[in-house]
């Protein structure tokens, strides 16, 4: 499913008038997320999961092309992890 599929069937949940409004809604989610998360490097939804960030030391890379090492500067990563909620739902035979 890509964005805008996602966002049609929001707004069809959600009985939205228009597809702007349904947009809006979620990139306001998902820029309140990215926010918290540089904040406060956890975020929780009792039940459904949690985002966090996992920093990711710097590393040397052996380029096999060139044949040097290269280093790989450290980076923060996004992680989730499904809560017993959504693990629930995802598993539910229908």
């Amino acid at each position: 499913m890509k964005e805008t599929d996602f966002i049609r069937e929001y707004r069809k949940k959600r009985e939205l008038k228009n597809l702007k409004v349904a947009k809006e809604k979620v990139e306001t989610f998902w820029e309140t997320l990215a926010d918290i998360l540089k904040e406060d490097e956890k975020l929780i939804f009792k039940g459904w999961g949690s985002f966090e960030i996992k920093e990711i030391k710097e590393r040397i890379f052996n380029n096999p092309r060139t044949k040097k090492s290269e280093k790989i500067p450290a980076t923060n990563k996004i992680v989730f992890k499904q809560g017993k909620i959504l693990k629930r739902k995802f598993n539910e035979k229908v």
